[in-house]
């Protein structure tokens, strides 16, 4: 059995295809393809995987192959970079992906990049199954395999209003008094999203979503011409809004969101990764307005 078997399984196994394990290796697929068997083979002719509509899929074997060859695979690589890395210079790739405060991240990516210029960065704002990263900033706990993370920042959120709407001279708004609005939100893989609807059902009704965009930039553009209305959060952003824009506290401060920083602590993090972690961290704490 070869350490390059186990590395082809591993990409087969995460792509669920050997068309695109080959296509990441850069060989052609029938090489793929007999890795693959010459390793079931050699496991005494076992089946890593079952075929179902034209997809791989890997079976009870499979999955119990699978996580012996992560830990083992996750060691070497571990044991790997602590003899070739220099331990104290910080420097080499950093990759992100961005789906929560995003201003606030490409800032700290900015004054980082400024203090350590032989960092790089690849940063990615969407939710891409292929997508590789050692950090990923979202409203959850998790992202994908990476089970460890902190708070980042926790804000309020507000409702962000045309200054001639009629509901913009209220000093608050319980979410009673949205009712019947036209609503404008990011999409359901963002915090904003859920808060939206979730708020609305608990207080008796659905809310009108009429239009809903993948950049925040649009949802404050449209608020801005007066297509509707949005909750905002407060940190995030703040400053951002359009002049002729107002926002309007919500009368229940409990309505709040979380992002976190989440990462793989079972895999090897370079001292850049670490460092940027840390100080990630050590920015968010400082944000005026932010709850943790």
């Amino acid at each position: 059995m070869e350490l390059l078997q186990l590395r082809y399984f591993r990409t087969v196994a995460s792509y669920e295809s050997i068309t695109k394990a080959a296509e990441y290796y850069h060989i052609p697929q029938p090489a793929m393809s007999q890795t693959i068997a010459r390793l079931e083979k050699e496991l005494g002719g076992i089946r890593l995987f079952d075929r179902k509509n034209g997809r791989l899929f890997l079976n009870d074997k499979g999955r119990t192959f699978l996580e012996s060859v992560d830990r083992a695979l996750n060691e070497l690589d571990k044991g790997v970079s602590s003899v070739t890395t220099d331990q104290t210079r910080i420097a080499g790739p950093v990759r992100l992906v961005a789906l929560e405060n995003r201003r606030f991240i490409l800032g700290c990516v900015s004054s980082f990049s400024a203090l350590y210029p032989e960092v790089n960065f690849s940063i990615s704002h969407s939710s891409d199954p292929d997508q590789l990263c050692d950090l990923c900033i979202c409203a959850e706990k998790s992202y994908r395999q990476m089970n460890t993370s902190i708070p980042l920042i926790r804000e309020k959120f507000v409702v962000a209003l045309h200054e001639s709407h009629p509901l913009a001279q209220c000093a608050t708004l319980s979410p009673e008094q949205l009712r019947g609005e036209k609503f404008i939100t990011l999409s359901p893989q963002f915090a904003q999203y859920g808060v939206t609807v979730s708020l609305c059902r608990q207080h008796g009704f659905e809310p009108d979503i009429p239009f809903i965009c993948d950049d925040e930039y649009y949802v404050r553009k449209y608020v801005s011409e007066k297509m509707g209305i949005a909750l905002a959060p407060a940190v995030s952003w703040a400053g951002r809004l359009r002049t002729n824009t107002c926002t309007i506290p919500l009368e229940d401060p409990s309505v709040t969101t979380t992002s976190y920083v989440v990462w793989d602590d079972t895999k090897y993090q370079s001292p850049a990764v670490k460092e940027f972690l840390r100080y990630l961290a050590g920015e968010a704490a400082a944000l005026s307005g932010n709850l943790i």
